[in-house]
């Protein structure tokens, strides 16, 4: 069965994540890709980057 888009590409990134490939320089080339594609819409793209706070015992 056919998945969409959306689920073929998610899970294309996690497996490249969980191969140990740092997950900013994935975004950076998949920005590029989309770029080089979609260019001429003058799309923009972020990426926001969460931290995990330590808590204070």
């Amino acid at each position: 069965m056919a998945k969409n888009f959306k689920e073929v590409l998610e899970s294309l990134v996690n497996e490249r994540i969980e191969d140990g490939e740092d997950p900013k320089d994935l975004f950076d080339e998949l920005a590029r890709e989309a770029n080089l594609i979609f260019g001429r819409y003058n799309l923009e793209y972020e990426l926001g980057i969460f931290t995990k706070k330590a808590e204070i015992a």
